[in-house]
């Protein structure tokens, strides 16, 4: 990595520096966009996995410019509608829409889909929201074929991700596995992933996702300055919504 980048990023990562609350949804969402605004450049190559509407697609899109590639994967049906509207709209020519979830192996996954209003919520772990005072249920399931970061590259030739996004509701190591040749290569040089309730509600662990990462040479820490890894780690009740950074070692 450019050594003249290390610094930016770590200013970067000092936003909204609290020496006391870990952060909120909206600071946690704040220091995010932060983040990327002061990462991304030209040229660049990034995923963004659980692409949604498209709204950091568009970001990432706008910011690698014509000479980088914005890789979108979206899993639902009637998400990845909304996200080809958007992007075909904004007319820009470095976005490769990809209607596939993105997993540990290839084949076909389960998606439980929820309705207009949750269905960013859409996820392959069966949710007890009702567990968390949250009275939504699905509306339905779709079996969505699937592929896995390395397949994915070697298929397409990419050889390097600059910043690889991962927003799958819970299926973030499982993302993570289906990567493990390019992680382990180092020609992933920046992941960020979410954490949260969903986690555990896929049967996920902090301790499995941080053991395999640190593992391939990685190092973590949480975007928001000063807040642990993986704040309230030891079960879905605790877990608080957070996001995380993966960068090599060296």
């Amino acid at each position: 990595m450019n050594g003249k980048l290390i610094p930016r990023l770590r200013q970067s990562l000092r936003c909204l520096l609290r020496p006391h609350a870990v952060a909120t949804p909206l600071q946690v969402e704040q220091c995010e966009w932060k983040f990327y605004l002061d990462y991304l450049r030209e040229g660049m190559v990034a995923f963004d996995v659980g692409a949604h509407v498209g709204e950091l697609t568009l970001l990432f899109s706008k910011f690698v410019g014509d000479k980088g590639q914005v890789n979108a994967f979206e899993a639902s049906r009637a998400g990845f509608q909304r996200l080809k509207a958007a992007c075909e709209l904004s007319g820009r020519s470095n976005i490769v829409l990809n209607h596939v979830a993105l997993a540990d192996r290839e084949g076909v996954v389960k998606l439980h889909v929820y309705d207009h209003d949750h269905l960013s919520w859409s996820s392959l772990a069966e949710r007890p929201l009702h567990k968390y005072g949250i009275p939504v249920q699905p509306v339905g399931a779709e079996e969505v074929p699937a592929t896995t970061i390395d397949a994915f590259c070697e298929t397409n030739t990419i050889f390097r991700v600059d910043l690889l996004k991962i927003d799958v509701e819970g299926a973030e190591y499982q993302v993570l596995l289906g990567a493990r040749r390019m992680l382990q290569e180092k020609r992933i040089r920046c992941c960020v992933f979410e954490f949260g309730a969903t986690t555990f509600d896929m049967g996920n662990s902090p301790e499995d996702i941080e053991g395999y990462l640190t593992g391939l040479g990685y190092t973590l820490c949480n975007i928001v300055g000063g807040d642990p890894v993986f704040p309230g780690r030891t079960s879905a009740e605790t877990a608080r919504f957070s996001m995380h950074m993966a960068m090599p070692k060296s």
